[in-house]
């Protein structure tokens, strides 16, 4: 199981329901890590679903450190002109750019400080994983990473290559990264712990792009692992000497 850390100073992860202001989940989903992975082995959009289904790959994600959400005005110009004529003809604002809320999540320190997650990434295809891992190693990556927007450019940092147990846990153990309220079949909150919960976030497309399939999830803010019992899929494995316990999102 490759393990790679995703940090940047900024990111934005569009909740799929927003409308008018553009609100962002707190960690990206498993549909952009996904196309973070794809872009960096040189998938073209629409053409890397299946190859990154869950049932092909699985992939585990934990929050580092503490984030928060900032809210800023962006002004957005209207470029095509098919659409263009269609919001002239039913808004009238086109003359000037239009000023949209914009959701940003940022490191929650007083100093300047970067978001940081941690990914646990596992492909059935070996040959797919050792290209990763090449260019990981060589940082030659056929699209730049970003979290979330193009201008929220992501620093990508390959830790390692690890062995990894899976098993179906029989009775309550330490989670660290975010983990699916489907699976969950009870919770131990511990004295010391910010348990947040993330609704509505993708896991899935279709090959059209479409969803198919939809996941909420609750994770400690800091990454710290949360007692819990599940119904599923667990991972084990050793980062930099420490035991780390995951489940897949």
């Amino acid at each position: 199981m490759i393990v790679f850390d995703l940090s940047g100073y900024f990111a934005h992860f569009r909740k799929h329901f927003s409308t008018t202001s553009s609100l962002s989940y707190t960690f990206p989903p498993r549909t952009t890590l996904c196309g973070i992975v794809a872009g960096i082995l040189g998938y073209n959009r629409d053409e890397y679903y299946e190859v990154f289904s869950s049932e092909n790959c699985r992939i585990g994600l934990q929050v580092m450190k503490p984030v928060r959400r900032l809210l800023q005005v962006v002004n957005y110009l209207m470029t095509d002109g098919e659409s263009i004529s269609f919001f002239k003809r039913t808004f009238r604002w086109l003359d000037k750019p239009a000023q949209i809320r914009l959701e940003l999540i940022t490191a929650d320190e007083r100093i300047p400080s970067e978001v940081h997650y941690r990914i646990f990434f596992h492909h059935e295809d070996a040959d797919l994983m050792r290209s990763l891992e090449d260019r990981m190693l060589s940082r030659k990556f056929y699209y730049p990473p970003s979290l979330g927007t193009a201008n929220n450019l992501a620093t990508i940092r390959y830790i390692d290559n690890v062995e990894a147990e899976f098993f179906h846990p029989s009775g309550d153990i330490y989670i660290a990264t975010v983990i699916p309220l489907s699976v969950v079949k009870s919770i131990e909150p511990e004295k010391g712990l910010r348990i947040h919960r993330e609704e509505l976030v993708p896991a899935d497309f279709f090959k059209d792009r479409t969803l198919r399939r939809i996941e909420s999830y609750i994770y400690e803010e800091a990454g710290k692992p949360i007692k819990v019992r599940i119904d599923g899929v667990a991972f084990k494995s050793e980062v930099d000497g420490v035991e780390v316990v995951g489940t897949f999102m």
